[in-house]
């Protein structure tokens, strides 16, 4: 009778993890050497995915981190704990983002488009020619694992994309480069990863 129940219970539990996972088409993936990032641990990418969450309309964006993200990150100089994991989308194929998926850590101190004052995270959905905020969206910080939840309709719902994942110490506002960017550069320019839908 015990190991009936144990059954149930293992059969009960593994359902529930099957329904609460999001519905997915395969995703697109990039992996990246670890240690190539200029900065912290936390801000080296090993790894980034795309995935479509089908039945819902919803992208799923997620990085994985060298290191654990803090929950305040901190750092000395003018950006102080500055921290943001982007995924740069082009919708048209033409090689420029139009649209950037951002998880950050900031102050609208330091970053004109964070919304508030005191350092948080926030996310945003911006426009890459503009650097306006278009709107937010759900995100989640897991220990080394950055992920973000995103409406095909935010991107104006394209049919296929290509996509580059960077992480940042500084606004781009500063002129200053990413820290790390997956895929790597080839010969000094960007290599998109493509994202049938």
């Amino acid at each position: 009778m015990r190991r009936r129940i144990q059954l149930i219970l293992a059969l009960v539990a593994t359902f529930t993890l099957i329904l609460a996972t999001p519905a997915s088409a395969t995703p697109t993936i990039t992996r990246d050497e670890s240690g190539d990032s200029s900065a912290e641990p936390y801000t080296d990418i090993v790894m980034a995915k795309v995935t479509a969450q089908e039945g819902r309309e919803g992208l799923y964006f997620q990085m994985l981190l060298a290191g654990t993200v803090p929950t305040t990150p901190s750092r000395p100089g003018t950006y102080n704990g500055f921290t943001a994991y982007n995924w740069l989308i082009d919708t048209d194929g033409n090689g420029i983002a139009n649209y950037i998926v951002v998880v950050r850590f900031c102050s609208h101190l330091v970053q004109g488009p964070c919304v508030g004052n005191d350092w948080h995270w926030e996310s945003a959905l911006t426009s890459a020619g503009t650097g306006q905020r278009i709107g937010g969206f759900d995100y989640e910080i897991e220990d080394n694992v950055v992920k973000g939840f995103v409406a095909a309709s935010q991107l104006g719902d394209p049919s296929a994309f290509r996509w580059i994942a960077a992480t940042r110490t500084s606004p781009s506002s500063s002129n200053l480069p990413s820290v790390d960017i997956a895929p790597d550069l080839a010969n000094g320019s960007p290599v998109w990863v493509d994202f049938p839908r």
